[in-house]
């Protein structure tokens, strides 16, 4: 059993985050700045997760709106997907991803977390937030 990536995208930054090889918990891998267009960006996404070698899907966060439709943002994920499923050899998997990087936030906050500190760990954050609930949406 491999490995599972978590995607949070975003227009600037993307944060990364992985599980253990038994798929339990969910870690921080990397924050990305997206580059000037999709395919570098998954070029960027590719050479980080290059040094794993038991990787066997990709989960990033759809962002729905709060009654659950696809609004702009999911529909540039699903755009970015289309492009990431040219560049990986994993399949990708959408998961709602609502309120993810507002909870993220509030805790961040809750621990007086200064602002450029948020700023940095908020994206890595919210990968792990996304993965860590498909994770365990995988045990019966």
């Amino acid at each position: 059993m491999g490995r599972i990536v978590g995607i949070d995208f975003g227009k600037v930054r993307l944060g990364l985050a992985i599980s253990d090889e038994r798929r339990i918990i969910a870690q921080p891998l990397d924050t990305i700045r997206a580059a000037k267009d999709a395919v570098q960006t998954a070029k960027l996404i590719a050479t980080a997760l290059s040094r794993y070698k038991e990787i066997d899907k990709v989960v990033i966060g759809l962002p729905l709106l709060l009654n659950g439709k696809e609004g702009e943002m999911a529909l540039l994920v699903k755009a970015f997907a289309k492009v990431l499923e040219q560049t990986l050899p994993y399949p990708i998997v959408f998961w709602d991803e609502r309120l993810t990087s507002s909870g993220v936030e509030r805790m961040l906050l809750d621990f007086d977390v200064s602002r450029k500190k948020r700023a940095e760990l908020s994206d890595a954050l919210s990968a792990v937030s996304i993965l860590q609930n498909y994770l365990d949406s995988l045990r019966p």
